[in-house]
């Protein structure tokens, strides 16, 4: 399973932002098809995001794979998520470079299983029945739905020229309406929204 660690300066920008706008609010409030969170923090010389998006954004669906092509959707989404690089764009003035980049989903690890838990149910079938309902279990949130959530590091060696971050989330991801942005630099913190006709964030 891809791991995921939420780092110091994303907990520092959780507990410092004044409230977002009422548009903003409406993922911390109940589970919305279509918004995105994205948390984004500069300390040093080190860029750090964070993405937490519905999987129905991401795949299409919220439930645990069942069929082969909806494994490989999951599978094809977390490569696509991984290449944070791609994803998101800093000035190349900044001369930044993805350190790190990981990714999490109950889909993720429900996928990955699948297939493993099928070849060893004839030596623990009823074992790995109850396994697999708990798997299942854990597949969705508290609400019922389940999510991706992607952190990412980058480096760069000239960061005060990091005044804009530009993301290529819902070409990628078409389903996609909305991202709500938090975000926390050395000019400041604020809270914006990015969408498929303003996928560029300045501050």
């Amino acid at each position: 399973m891809r791991k995921f660690h939420l780092s110091l300066p994303l907990v520092a920008l959780a507990l410092t932002l004044p409230p977002l706008p009422a548009p903003a609010q409406e993922i911390h409030g109940a589970h919305e098809h279509g918004v995105g969170q994205l948390n984004l923090a500069i300390e040093g010389s080190e860029v750090e995001i964070e993405l937490i998006a519905p999987g129905a954004d991401i795949v299409g669906f919220e439930h645990a794979a069942e069929t082969a092509e909806q494994k490989a959707a999951v599978s094809a989404a977390a490569d696509r998520l991984e290449d944070g690089a791609a994803l998101f764009v800093l000035p190349e003035a900044a001369g930044c470079s993805l350190e790190e980049a990981e990714v999490e989903s109950s889909l993720l690890s429900e996928a990955d299983h699948h297939d493993e838990e099928h070849e060893d149910e004839h030596k623990h079938g009823h074992e790995h029945e109850h396994e697999h309902e708990d798997e299942h279990d854990h597949a969705q949130d508290e609400g019922g739905h389940a999510e991706f959530h992607a952190h990412y590091h980058f480096d760069c060696t000239e960061v005060e020229a990091v005044s804009e971050l530009a993301t290529t989330y819902f070409e990628q991801f078409p389903a996609a309406e909305r991202l709500s942005v938090q975000y926390l630099t050395g000019r400041g913190q604020g809270a914006a929204d990015l969408t498929p006709a303003n996928p560029r964030l300045r501050f």
